[in-house]
């Protein structure tokens, strides 16, 4: 069925023509709200997924795919991450994190490309495994504000991480 305006008489007409732009503009509205919720949800996901691997124990033994991390970030921030951690835990260090709080600025989209600020609080902490199932405090924990902005690039519909960087750091006090 196809919408002609040439048929209805002179108000609906008007009615029409005022009001097709009008919902022309909330669907792409829609759409923006709709690619700024994933665009936040590859951030968190991508923070969490941090989180449980820098914690993990068995994390370089049981993760042969390097590529688990390219489900949210790019294969150079995907790198970059299990390099991170690898060089940690090959030293027998692990994070526990929480991230308490993430704050997302707006989300400025260029195309297929986004960037977004976000003010972020994490409590961590690094330990040494001593023997099975224990453990030992190798840093006291520690609570940190960042400031970081997330550049993403959208492909084949999915958004991924392109790059990160952390603005400002601050501790603050347990």
């Amino acid at each position: 069925m196809t919408l002609s305006i040439r048929f209805l008489d002179g108000f609906k007409r008007l009615f029409c023509l005022l009001t097709l732009p009008l919902l022309f503009s909330v669907s792409l509205y829609g759409a923006s709200t709709n690619d700024d919720a994933k665009i936040k949800k590859v951030i968190i996901s991508y923070n969490f997924m941090l989180i449980d691997a820098a914690k993990d124990p068995d994390f370089l033994r049981k993760f042969e795919d390097k590529k688990k991390f390219e489900k949210y970030a790019n294969e150079r921030v995907a790198q970059k991450l299990f390099i991170w951690i690898k060089s940690w835990q090959e030293n027998n260090l692990y994070m526990d994190a929480k991230l308490l709080d993430i704050s997302f600025g707006k989300v400025v989209k260029k195309g297929n490309e986004a960037e977004v600020l976000t003010d972020e609080v994490w409590v961590y902490k690094y330990f040494r495994v001593v023997g099975k199932n224990e453990t030992k405090e190798a840093y006291p924990p520690a609570k940190k504000y960042y400031k970081v902005k997330y550049t993403l690039k959208k492909s084949r519909g999915e958004w991924k991480i392109a790059k990160i960087d952390v603005f400002y750091e601050k501790e603050h006090k347990l």
